[in-house]
């Protein structure tokens, strides 16, 4: 009689093991799923009030929500209601607008209409106060009361400053006190700051109070229990789908490993292990060595590190690159805010503010449309729309725009009326970074010249200055992220991510990059664009 092989004992056993293995962890898992189900609901619930806590501010004596503010979201509702129980805001729908009696202790179960609901009410107490001084005549510039963290503030010291013809630090203090109506002793003073604003001296004091005489508010969330049930049923679907699935798999798996297979296995878990739980992604498995299935799953890990390794290389790239480009817009709405907001502003610099707000607001919407375009070019996501345009007539308004600081002069060639497959949003963030790299590195009172032109081998856009200059050892470097050239030649940085931008904004229109410079005489970027 032909002896059962080793493979099918060890199938057998492991299939029997494992089915009772896979048996008793379904019943636990039906058993524990409703429970944490359950309660990670709740968590959710109460997590949802807390973390609202802060969206809401008396700014200047008017109770405000924020556009934070979280109404609705993962199932559950959010209202505010006044501490007598009137309505104020939300969103939750009708039948489920009852107003909270008192702060939860825990998450309660509600029934409204044959439904169960979990419910959760916190009472809010705005006892954190900011003020804002002018430091000269003592005059209240704003205030508002916030709920106190749940995390303690530390208080910091703080020394008493007194300024001709104005107020001391005290004297701001007792200001403060007074117009809240909080005794001195019921306080605690968390910080006081003076800052400049314009030239204007103001004391910003920070304090905690018990005795606020704001009127307290309800946060109240509601939430189906019903969606509780949702995700436990899902887990019992699933579990059921499963476990078949496990049983096959470990009698295939069982049959088919052998101590032959098993130690390159072993091998490339411990190389993949070692690979994930470090901070190398370039490594890769060895599997030269591996047989057939084994090799195949090597492969497959290697191909999947390196995406990763590609996706985490992109994000940071792009991170980088949005940080760099948008420093100046945001520099300007702060700018313009800080002066608009400013004693000094009548209507007509507001509305100035506005304007160059929204500008800038475009500018940088427009702009981070573009990284995010370039980055999906890289990751091969998606291909970027390429539409018939004018660039000449693109080119010319952005030249138009341009404006410098070092009295350079802007010379312009441009052949009229040049067509090409181009993304316009991408071409004009070329054009604008080799301009604006001309500009910073360019002399004093120098030139600038653009040229667009037709040749044999396509249409060449080419930005020359009489700058600085870029040696012959890093003129190759030019084009990678983050390279910057001798900083030792200019007090402005060098290259650090335009020329980069540029290049890749080049390869999506599959346009070459050729760049020609002399030390302290000119550096010439010329881009050949061949869609046309």
């Amino acid at each position: 009689m032909k002896k059962i092989s080793f493979k099918t004992i060890t199938t057998l056993w492991i299939t029997v093991l494992i089915t009772a293995v896979c048996a008793l962890n379904f019943v636990t898992v039906m058993i524990t799923s409703q429970r944490t189900a359950d309660d990670k609901i709740k968590q959710t619930v109460i997590a949802a009030v807390e973390g609202n806590a802060d969206e809401m501010e008396y700014s200047n004596g008017v109770f405000e929500v924020e556009n934070d503010f979280i109404f609705f979201s993962g199932g559950i509702y959010c209202d505010i209601f006044t501490q007598s129980g009137d309505y104020i805001v939300g969103q939750t729908p009708e039948s489920l607008l009852f107003a909270p009696k008192k702060q939860s202790e825990s998450v309660d179960e509600k029934e409204i209409g044959g439904e169960k609901y979990y419910v959760y009410s916190e009472l809010m107490s705005f006892t954190k106060f900011e003020y804002e001084i002018d430091v000269l005549s003592g005059k209240i510039i704003s205030y508002e009361a916030d709920v106190t963290p749940v995390q303690p503030l530390t208080p910091t010291p703080y020394s008493d400053t007194k300024f001709q013809d104005g107020i001391s630090t005290e004297q701001a203090i007792e200001i403060a006190l007074e117009h809240a109506r909080i005794p001195a002793d019921e306080a605690e003073i968390i910080a006081v700051e003076l800052n400049t604003y314009h030239d204007r001296n103001i004391f910003k004091i920070d304090f905690t109070s018990d005795a606020s005489n704001y009127e307290k508010v309800y946060i109240r969330a509601v939430c189906p229990i019903d969606d509780t049930s949702a995700v436990f049923n899902t887990v019992g679907r699933n579990a059921l789908y499963l476990f078949p699935i496990f049983i096959v798999i470990a009698a295939i798996g069982a049959y088919i490993i052998t101590k032959k297979t098993v130690r390159p296995i072993e091998k490339i878990t411990a190389s993949a292990r070692e690979i994930s739980s470090g901070k190398d992604l370039s490594k890769r498995l060895d599997t030269s060595k591996a047989p057939g299935e084994i090799h195949t799953l090597g492969e497959t890990f290697n191909g999947m590190f390196e995406r990763l390794q590609d996706s985490f290389e992109n994000e940071k790239r792009f991170t980088s690159d949005a940080s760099h480009e948008l420093r100046t817009p945001l520099a300007v709405i702060k700018a313009e805010c800080e002066y608009a907001l400013s004693d000094n502003a009548d209507d007509e610099d507001k509305l100035e503010a506005l304007i160059s707000v929204k500008e800038q607001t475009d500018k940088m919407t427009a702009l981070v449309s573009s990284l995010l375009a370039v980055t999906r070019a890289e990751q091969q996501s998606r291909r970027i729309t390429l539409e018939q345009g004018n660039i000449s007539a693109l080119l010319t308004e952005v030249c138009d725009k341009f404006i410098t600081t070092k009295g350079i002069t802007l010379h312009r060639n441009i052949e009229k009326d040049i067509y090409i497959n181009m993304n316009a949003t991408l071409i004009t963030q070329l054009a604008e970074n080799l301009i604006s790299n001309a500009d910073k590195y360019g002399k004093e009172n120098g030139t600038i010249d653009v040229s667009l032109k037709k040749a044999d081998n396509g249409i060449i856009l080419c930005v020359r200055d009489n700058g600085i200059g870029i040696s012959a050892d890093d003129l190759p470097k030019i084009w990678n992220r983050f390279f910057r050239a001798d900083a030792s030649r200019s007090e402005t940085e060098g290259f650090g991510l335009g020329l980069a931008l540029v290049k890749n904004i080049a390869e999506i229109h599959d346009a070459e990059c050729d760049a020609k410079s002399e030390i302290g005489k000119f550096t010439e970027i010329s881009i050949t664009l061949k869609n046309f």
